[in-house]
C-alpha cells in the first residue's frame, strides 16, 4: 500500500526562496548592463548578439522578479558588474570569451539554486532559463573563435557565483 501522507512541495516561493530568487535577479539584471556595455563598443554580429543576449537576461530577470513580487530587487548586482565590467569589452573574440565564461558561470549558479528552491514555481522557472543561458555560451565560445568541444561543454560546478561574495 502506498504512503498517503506525503507533502507536496509549495507551488510559491518560500522565504529562503525569495533570497535565492532576488540573487539570480540581481545577476541576471547585472548581465544586461554588461552586455549593453559589451554592445556598445561591438560592430555588425557582435553586436547584435550582444542585444539579444542582453534581451534574453532583462525577460529572465522581469520573469524572476514577476514571481518574486514587491521584494524583488530592481537594479543589478553592483559588485558583480563592477568586478566583470573592464573585461567584456575591447576586442571582440576576447570579450566573446570572456562573456562564455560569465554565461558558463551562470549556468552553474542557476544549477545550484535550483538545488535549493523549496517551491515549485521558482525552480520551473530557473529550469527554463537554464538552457539559455547555456546555449548563450555555446554562441560566445564559437564567436571567441574556438572550436574546442571542451570550451563549448564547460560547465564547471565550482565557477558558480557565490552570492556570499556578491550577495543580492
Amino acid at each position: 500500500m502506498a504512503d498517503t501522507s506525503t507533502t507536496a512541495p509549495p507551488k510559491q516561493p518560500t522565504a529562503a526562496d525569495v533570497e535565492l530568487l532576488s540573487f539570480a535577479i540581481g545577476l541576471e539584471l547585472a548581465m544586461v548592463d554588461l552586455y549593453g556595455k559589451n554592445a556598445a563598443g561591438s560592430k555588425d554580429d557582435a553586436k547584435a548578439v550582444a542585444e539579444l543576449f542582453g534581451a534574453n537576461h532583462r525577460a529572465a530577470a522581469q520573469a524572476l522578479a514577476g514571481l518574486v513580487g514587491r521584494a524583488a530587487p530592481t537594479s543589478r548586482n553592483a559588485a558583480f558588474f563592477a568586478e566583470h565590467a573592464p573585461k567584456v569589452t575591447g576586442a571582440a573574440t576576447e570579450a566573446s570569451a570572456y562573456l562564455a565564461s560569465l554565461e558558463n558561470a551562470l549556468v552553474a549558479t542557476h544549477l545550484k539554486v535550483l538545488g535549493s528552491l523549496k517551491g515549485v514555481d521558482g525552480a520551473s522557472l530557473v529550469a527554463s532559463i537554464l538552457p539559455i543561458e547555456a546555449r548563450q555560451a555555446a554562441v560566445l565560445v564559437g564567436l571567441s573563435g574556438s572550436t574546442e568541444l571542451d570550451d563549448i561543454m564547460a560547465l564547471d560546478p565550482e565557477a558558480a557565483i557565490d552570492p556570499e561574495k556578491f550577495p543580492a
